[in-house]
């Protein structure tokens, strides 16, 4: 069954003016080693309209280079379960039946792709496709280190005359050893980097944002000690003086330092549903409400930059979790229990009613 990833679909997900440079992705494990990833989607001015969708094994995609050019083709050799965009294939967020568990943010002012080069086709592919791509074909983060740099990863040029610019991305691949890897193209070359702390957010690049952890060495989750100077006794007001300095805006930088700090010290926990909790305890640490970043030129003209959802992969257990700025509830699907020898891409809304769904009480107090 051929399934293109059409210019027109991706048309719908990036014409807008809007920008998503607020995600937030990390890795924490439990004391045995067992990976649980989180991360927060940030997009701006309209709703994504998100869908949960199951991609079977053995699908058929050919890749669309731009002015009618055809690049390479492949066949699932997993199926997945992933997150969409504006209700088309494309995949922002996911997981793949052996675990594999990747994530896609924005890499504004720094993404540079491939150039196309003539007769390099069969195994050239556009940049939006990659993700879908990673999940379907591989089962862990040395595969895809070995496999990338064999790819050319271009941007459509039509799209490029549409809205002006590809979509600037970088992808956090985990697999179930807890092995993780970011994925960035700049200057026109791949680079992959060892993801050591786990933790990713937007520009600039990975290693921009390791470097600039040695701006805050002195951080620490114990509380200052007193000290005294000329008879004075300076004693911290109270509990954290030791995060003092920990920034607290929204930018990627300081959002990077804030989730090494969240996720470094961590107490350890020795069953993945603890990390689950422990996770989406972290992530709520990085939602943006609607209103608090405005982008544009004036009062008049701006976009605004929200959380629309939040997911964690619990990866050697094969659960997917999520939620969103209209329900907060955690819903989750098991891969272990989903069918993935189907012949079609099955969807089904992040959200069956945009309302929270709250457990009332009142009954139970009401028994007198």
């Amino acid at each position: 069954m051929k399934k293109a990833l059409l210019a027109s679909i991706l048309i719908l997900v990036f014409s807008s003016q809007a920008t998503v440079n607020a995600c937030t992705s990390f890795v924490i494990k439990t004391t045995d080693g067992s990976p649980i990833y989180g991360r927060t989607m940030e997009w701006g001015s309209f709703d994504l309209q998100s869908e949960l969708v199951l991609v079977p094994r053995n699908m058929s995609f050919t890749s669309e280079l731009g002015d009618g050019k055809k690049g390479m083709s492949w066949n699932n050799k997993f199926g997945f379960v992933a997150i969409n965009a504006v209700k088309k294939p494309f995949v922002t967020d996911g997981m793949n039946e052996i675990g594999l568990t990747l994530g896609v943010l924005y890499f504004p002012g720094f993404a540079q792709y491939q150039s196309y080069e003539a007769g390099a086709e069969p195994s050239t592919m556009n940049n939006v496709e990659l993700s879908a791509y990673i999940l379907g074909q591989f089962k862990t983060v040395a595969e895809i280190k070995a496999a990338l740099p064999k790819i050319r990863v271009i941007y459509n040029e039509d799209l490029a005359k549409v809205f002006g610019a590809p979509a600037p991305l970088h992808l956090v691949a985990t697999d179930s050893t807890g092995e993780s890897i970011v994925i960035e193209y700049e200057n026109g070359e791949l680079h992959i980097y060892d993801n050591t702390l786990g933790v990713m957010t937007n520009a600039p690049s990975y290693d921009w944002h390791v470097l600039n952890l040695r701006n805050y060495p002195q951080l620490d989750s114990y509380g200052g000690t007193p000290k005294e100077i000329k008879g004075v006794s300076l004693a911290p007001f109270g509990a954290g003086a030791g995060m003092l300095g920990l920034p607290g805006d929204i930018t990627p930088p300081s959002r990077f330092v804030r989730a090494v700090a969240y996720t470094s010290t961590t107490l350890p926990f020795d069953t993945t549903d603890k990390g689950i909790n422990e996770a989406s305890r972290i992530l709520n640490n990085f939602d943006i409400p609607r209103g608090l970043v405005r982008e544009g030129e004036s009062a008049e003209k701006y976009h605004l930059n929200f959380t629309q959802w939040s997911t964690i992969g619990d990866i050697r257990n094969k659960r997917y979790f999520w939620w969103t700025e209209h329900n907060r509830r955690m819903r989750m699907v098991d891969l272990k229990e989903l069918n993935f020898a189907g012949n079609k891409i099955i969807s089904t809304p992040l959200d069956e009613v945009r309302k929270e769904d709250i457990d009332d009480r009142t009954k139970a107090l009401s028994s007198q």
